[in-house]
């Protein structure tokens, strides 16, 4: 299977790029260094003309893209690739004639991933590096656009610009906010929703599509969560995740970041429809199904989540016997319980035969459904059991590695 990184939000929470040493760091992209072919191991299509750049830059993009993604030497040799075959169809007409969308795909997608390198830079200042973030988006949005205009119908290219888009959200914008930031010029909902009114199922590339799909989910997170690390660190010194859990951050009006604060509800089911439509398209012995199972999986359990409090609390926590109070956590239950039915589907479909964590989420699933059932009924207890004996066999399938996790099962 083809290694997915980390979509853009959490790639720059939890690492950042790194260009190899002694590599040139200019700021234009037709002045990077050129790669040598006899250097660059290309995966070519089966039926690809050896001579056809174009085919080249595909196969370097494909390198690229199932790669670690850990330097930018494969990028620079698509840009300088690129900027050649421009010079070149100044030229000559038949080679304008092979620059098509997929040509302007590749080049703009090569421009906005060089953003993370150069946000990554250590040895330039933040100041340059922020330029240079930005100048490279400002770039990959112009080639995409100039892609468009050439070839207005191409959901290539309109996939590739909500890629970008939802790329620089976090990495230029949000990444330089603060919880008191303000900023009345920084429209981020109305770049959120240009990205979001480009995006479509693209069946010719069903894991670029998936990527995209997950930036935005990462993206959410980040939204979400925006300014909780920076006020644990300020305001608590805990090892208490429950307690860090606990901190509520609201953000005023006037933030940039509170508008798709606002509107996370009706993203998050954008996001989860988008993610059904693109499994609809896919056959189950694709690469990447279970991954998408998965990820559609784990958003029904979160949205599962608010429900599931209210109901727990008020069944459990909440000694009132008002009817109003009782007639509301049935509601709170049906709801959470659909929504956990719903995830349950998901993550069966995203088991893997020699993978026992996706076993473990499955019985983790049927834990909450367990809890969400009306107490020591028959329903509940079969939940249980089922939770239990997907448990016992993934433990014993690798060495006792869930112990603890059924251990404090079997406790409770």
């Amino acid at each position: 299977m083809a290694k997915r990184p980390l979509g853009l939000g959490k790639q720059n929470r939890e690492k950042k790029r790194k260009v190899e040493s002694g590599e040139k760091t200019d700021d234009e992209p037709s002045k990077e260094p050129t790669p040598a072919r006899s250097q660059m191991s290309v995966e070519l299509d089966d039926d690809a003309d050896l001579d056809d750049e174009l085919a080249q830059l595909k196969g370097l993009w494909s390198k690229y893209f199932h790669s670690d993604r850990d330097d930018e030497y494969v990028l620079n040799g698509i840009v300088h690739g690129c900027d050649r075959l421009l010079r070149l169809s100044e030229e000559n007409e038949e080679i304008k004639k092979t620059l098509n969308d997929v040509f302007h795909g590749i080049y703009a997608l090569a421009l906005s991933e060089l953003t993370i390198f150069r946000a990554g830079d250590e040895e330039a200042t933040q100041e340059k590096r922020r330029e240079d973030v930005s100048s490279f988006f400002d770039s990959a949005i112009e080639r995409v656009e100039l892609g468009l205009s050439r070839f207005p119908d191409s959901q290539f290219l309109k996939l590739i610009l909500a890629k970008i888009i939802f790329q620089r959200i976090p990495l230029e914008h949000i990444s330089t906010l603060d919880l008191k930031s303000k900023n009345g010029k920084l429209n981020l909902v109305e770049q959120f929703e240009r990205a979001k009114e480009h995006f479509s199922v693209y069946e010719n590339d069903t894991e670029l599509t998936y990527e995209i799909l997950q930036m935005m989910n990462d993206l959410l997170d980040i939204i979400e969560n925006f300014g909780r690390e920076q006020s644990i660190q300020e305001g608590i010194d805990s090892d208490n995740e429950e307690e860090e859990e606990l901190i509520e951050i609201e953000l005023e009006p006037e933030h940039p970041v509170y508008p798709l604060q606002q509107s996370l509800e009706e993203n998050y089911e954008w996001l989860r429809e988008h993610f059904s439509k693109l499994l609809d398209t896919m056959n189950t012995d694709m690469e990447v199904y279970p991954s998408v199972a998965n990820t559609i999986g784990e958003l029904y359990l979160k949205k599962a989540e608010e429900p599931s409090k209210i109901f727990l609390s008020l069944q459990y926590d909440d000694d009132s016997t008002e009817k109003a109070s009782d007639k509301e956590a049935k509601a709170a239950q049906k709801t959470a319980l659909a929504h956990t039915k719903k995830a349950l589907q998901y993550l069966e479909k995203a088991k893997l035969e020699d993978d026992p964590d996706t076993w473990v989420q499955v019985a983790e699933a049927y834990i909450d459904l367990g809890n969400l059932l009306d107490n020591e009924s028959v329903e509940q207890e079969k939940a249980y059991e089922t939770a239990e004996e997907i448990l016992s066999k993934a433990n014993k399938a690798s060495h006792g590695k869930f112990q603890d996790v059924l251990d404090n099962f079997l406790k409770n």
